[in-house]
């Protein structure tokens, strides 16, 4: 690198033309809103197709714990997916006093996001090794300005303006690259952030729909009222089964399963029960009795 611009030389013109940059940074800003919408939009679908008042017909239990945490875990993620993506709407500011303090002190992950890539691209530099050799020509370019001006050498102000208007240029081309590095760096951090709450908001959607929505126990028969008496249903499978009002006198039930079964109103009367006793010995019902000996 060389020294900093001396008197009479020409530290070399840097296009002021920053709209690429400003485009490619406002590309980012426009995929950030893209997320937000995204998210927000998948949280509100996720709300109303989830049904989150099913969580209110739950017994406590294991299914209403997964539901309540699955609920939470799922609208946490999208909140934040949200938030992350709001964060890359934040305008990025760089300045050459930033760069400067950070080039040899300590960085933050922005920082040393533009400081790695102004070293790695030394181009992106210009004829100054740091930004403090930029600050120090450009200090040293105004008080050759202020001299020349003071003694009237009109030549020599305005190649010290000339001068003066580079660096300029360059501290303004440096700070536009900074600023589109660390815009990148924290968009790509904040995809794979996206990506981590997306996994987390799909795992508690589900976690809550299976537990919200638990299999219905459909009755295997529906006998309301019906008239078994003396009937043979030995080892039936009457699992869930609505008897609500039959009437079981004399019938024989040795080895049923009645797990589930609704018995409201039933005339039991020297029924055989699942367990093999008689109702009229052991108190005029099966209740109590309803298992069939293994």
């Amino acid at each position: 690198m060389s020294s900093p611009t001396r008197s009479g030389e020409s530290s070399g013109d840097r296009p002021s033309d920053f709209e690429p940059l400003r485009q490619a940074n406002e590309k980012i800003r426009e995929a950030a809103k893209w997320l937000i919408g995204s998210s927000a939009a998948v949280g509100a679908a996720l709300l109303a197709g989830s049904q989150l008042s099913n969580i209110g017909k739950l017994d406590w239990g294991a299914r209403f714990v997964v539901a309540l945490v699955g609920a939470g875990i799922g609208l946490a993620a999208v909140v934040a997916a949200i938030w992350l993506a709001v964060g890359l709407m934040i305008p990025v500011v760089v300045t050459i006093d930033q760069l400067d303090d950070a080039w040899t002190g300590k960085r933050s992950r922005d920082m040393a996001t533009a400081v790695g890539f102004l070293i790695n691209t030394p181009s992106q530099m210009g004829e100054w090794d740091s930004p403090g050799d930029l600050k120090r020509a450009y200090a040293s370019s105004e008080k050759r300005l202020a001299r020349a001006a003071e003694r009237g050498e009109a030549e020599v102000v305005q190649i010290e303006q000339h001068n003066l208007d580079s660096i300029e240029r360059w501290m303004e081309s440096i700070e536009q690259v900074s600023q589109n590095r660390v815009l990148e760096g924290r968009f790509k951090r904040t995809l794979w952030k996206l990506l981590v709450a997306a996994i987390f908001a799909a795992v508690g959607i589900v976690a809550f729909a299976w537990a919200s929505n638990p299999p219905e126990d459909t009755p295997s028969a529906t006998l309301k009222n019906a008239r078994l008496s003396g009937d043979f249903l030995r080892d039936a499978d009457l699992k869930n089964a609505k008897l609500d009002h039959a009437d079981l006198t004399g019938a024989d039930l040795t080895g049923a399963n009645l797990e589930g079964a609704s018995l409201t109103g039933v005339t039991w009367k020297n029924t055989v029960c699942p367990d093999g006793k008689n109702s009229d010995d052991v108190g005029g019902s099966c209740a109590g009795h309803l298992t069939p000996v293994g």
